[in-house]
């Protein structure tokens, strides 16, 4: 019975990261959108640059949106290995 509860608590936590991790990926499009941008890295480097004025906020919250989404990608991979 316990291995059922684990396995069904691993899925649930490999689904809930998924799902957040759906949230940050859109979050982080929508961004890049906004700021007619492809890659990330380009508009913090144009926004640092001083080349997108008034993108510094999003330019944090591109940083931050991406820290998290490496992190949910780390524990989604050992989740399911």
């Amino acid at each position: 019975m316990s291995m059922t509860l684990v396995s069904n608590d691993k899925d649930l936590a490999i689904d809930l990261i998924e799902t957040k991790l759906r949230e940050v990926k859109s979050q982080i499009a929508e961004i890049l959108k906004k700021w007619d941008q492809d890659s990330v890295t380009t508009m913090i480097q144009l926004s640092r640059e001083g080349k997108l004025p008034e993108s510094e906020m999003d330019a944090i919250s591109l940083t931050n949106l991406n820290d998290k989404m490496v992190e949910l990608e780390i524990l989604a991979q050992d989740l399911e290995e």
